[in-house]
């Protein structure tokens, strides 16, 4: 899966120094901040407005533009916040690609979001850095200001750490040639993973599969072909479950898939546990209650099997759905009766 690069850059003033970047040392994940921008929209605000910022690339569904050369300094992280230093022993200015996501509004999630995982495997290959330590939130460098990319990130349901993940698995498939010796279907190697405009048996079993697990195709059913309608299955699926939500049928997809089978659960048969639960408590029985929140749209941002703060939100948030129960963050039989209700419906 090779994306283009679109290279269209704003001329030299505030916002584009035209400094020379040192030796790339590691790489700044941003979000935009605004959403429904697009990724030529902000390379058009940068160019007419000038700011005393900016960042090397702008990522939506459409492009990946580069409005900066990535030869050349972009402002993108502040310059008195320590944690770049500490970790890398230079400014994120001075030594780091900065890349930013722009999410929301008509701005298909799914399609920003695989270009950009596989820009930060491009990144990673074209400067020789390693994904588990090279590659750094905004978030994680300027705390106390900002929330990127996580901003753009969690309400899709996608971690932190599972987007580093995606981003391993990407540039270990296209630019590391370990894309795997294929999954046994019927006596054939098959390469995972399996998107957009694949087809033939093994996509087809793919839909039986989902439609198995509870997840409608009501449109064009098993029919082979990995169209739109397939893609948001898979991504129900996947939001579902806790995994990262690309819309691929990759290994960890393919192997939840074959366990909720396997296992005679789907998708709207949630086992919700006895007892009471709360912040502090850990375990299955957690992460069922999670996996139930994410389903009936109150995400925990995470189906860890840790109650801690985002679980407890989200019960609270659900709670408050009904006057009948206490708004306290506490699952108990009341709060497991109504998310019963919600799952029956």
């Amino acid at each position: 899966m090779n994306f283009e690069i679109t290279r269209d850059y704003i001329d030299v003033g505030n916002s584009r120094p035209g400094v020379n970047l040192g030796d790339v040392e590691f790489i700044v994940s941003h979000d935009t901040g605004n959403p429904g921008s697009t990724a030529y929209a902000n390379r058009n605000y940068f160019q007419n407005t000038q700011p005393l910022a900016s960042a090397h690339t702008f990522i939506d569904d459409q492009y990946i533009l580069e409005i900066i050369p990535l030869s050349e300094v972009a402002y993108h992280v502040r310059s008195n916040v320590p944690e770049d230093n500490r970790r890398f022993g230079v400014d994120a200015n001075d030594a780091a690609i900065g890349v930013e996501l722009a999410y929301g509004g008509n701005i298909d999630f799914s399609g920003a979001y695989k270009r950009y995982v596989w820009y930060h495997a491009y990144l990673l290959d074209k400067y020789g850095l390693d994904p588990s330590t090279d590659i750094v939130a905004h978030s994680t460098l300027d705390p106390s200001r900002r929330t990127d990319p996580q901003n753009a990130l969690e309400p899709n349901g996608i971690s932190w750490d599972e987007f580093i993940n995606d981003v391993k698995q990407e540039y270990l498939r296209e630019f590391q040639g370990e894309a795997g010796d294929g999954t046994e279907v019927g006596g054939e190697a098959v390469d995972l993973p399996i998107g957009m405009g694949d087809e033939g048996s093994f996509v087809r079993e793919i839909q039986q599969n989902l439609m198995r697990a509870g997840v409608s195709l009501p449109n064009y059913g098993a029919d082979g072909i990995f169209g739109e309608e397939t893609e948001r299955a898979v991504m129900r699926f996947q939001r579902s479950y806790g995994l990262a939500v690309d819309g691929l049928v990759g290994p960890n997809t393919l192997e939840q898939l074959n366990q909720v089978l396997n296992g005679g659960s789907n998708l709207n048969d949630f086992p919700l546990p006895s007892g009471i639960f709360q912040q502090g408590d850990e375990g299955p029985e957690v992460k069922q209650i999670q996996r139930a929140l994410r389903h009936v749209n109150f995400d925990p941002k995470g189906i860890d099997g840790i109650y801690g703060p985002n679980t407890e939100d989200a019960v609270r948030r659900f709670q408050s759905m009904y006057s009948a129960l206490a708004n306290d963050g506490i699952y108990g039989p009341n709060t497991r009766r109504y998310l019963n209700m919600e799952l029956d419906s």
